[in-house]
């Protein structure tokens, strides 16, 4: 039985950086029209390009959806999720105090070069939508299921997870870039060995929404402001570190064989 992956493989990087650099064009065309909208419509195009060219919702869909904890358990992906999202708030700290403690560094983040990425995104429960669904359908779909498959036949599988999760990370905003490289990093690991689009979009979706639980639940931002909540999340954060390198690491030796 075929699967999305084997789909996945016939697309290249060329066609999907014309359908974006098409959708960007004209998000951009209405922005000098006097229409602005929102960039998150670029990652709804894409979307729609891939259920159109994937034929998302067909038998190879229904196959890895039953099989989406086929070869990686739900208890796994938790765990991976759930030390990225830590291990993130680590990254946060640093970024902050970086941005206090190096001069001149908080107006050069925050030039207009570095504030194009992530304006005019939605509002409400549209941004929640767009962070919790929509990102991590088609951010896995790019970069997991076409960028990685792609590079895969042009350099060794180790150079290709590392080219990918950097373009991954370079899509985030300061703060996140590198937590971003990081969690590419796992999810090209579990694309691997899975070979299931859905369990890292599932994975993705699951990364996001404890993100956004811990913002919603935090309203009185205790997690960046309260001593003990600092220090609570830093330990929290650096032995995540520790369990994502060690996990890297046992990882690596079989990268190439896949």
């Amino acid at each position: 039985m075929s699967s999305i992956h084997d789909s996945l493989r016939k697309i290249t990087i060329f066609e999907v950086l014309i359908v974006s650099l098409a959708l960007i064009g004209v998000v951009l065309l209405f922005d000098i029209l006097g229409y602005p909208v929102s960039k998150d419509w670029i990652y709804v195009g894409l979307i729609l390009y891939f259920v159109y060219r994937l034929r998302f919702f067909g038998d190879e869909f229904k196959h890895d959806l039953n099989n989406i904890f086929s070869k990686m358990s739900f208890k796994s992906i938790f765990i991976i999720v759930l030390v990225n999202v830590f291990f993130s708030y680590g990254m946060l700290y640093l970024s902050i105090f970086a941005l206090d403690a190096i001069p001149g560094f908080k107006q050069f983040i925050y030039a207009p070069l570095f504030s194009i990425v992530g304006v005019n995104s939605l509002a409400g429960a549209g941004a929640l939508i767009s962070t919790v669904i929509i990102s991590p359908v088609c951010e896995e779909l790019t970069f997991r299921g076409v960028f990685l498959n792609r590079l895969k036949y042009l350099v060794p599988t180790s150079f290709a997870i590392v080219i990918t999760s950097i373009l991954f990370g370079a899509l985030h905003g300061y703060g996140s870039v590198i937590s971003a490289f990081v969690f590419g990093v796992c999810m090209c690991i579990i694309y691997l060995k899975t070979k299931n689009i859905l369990t890292c979009i599932f994975a993705h979706f699951l990364n996001n929404l404890l993100a956004e639980i811990l913002v919603h639940i935090d309203t009185g931002n205790l997690i960046f402001t309260n001593d003990i909540f600092i220090v609570l999340f830093s330990i929290l954060a650096i032995v995540s570190l520790y369990l994502i390198i060690i996990s890297i690491r046992q990882e690596w030796k079989y990268i190439n064989k896949r």
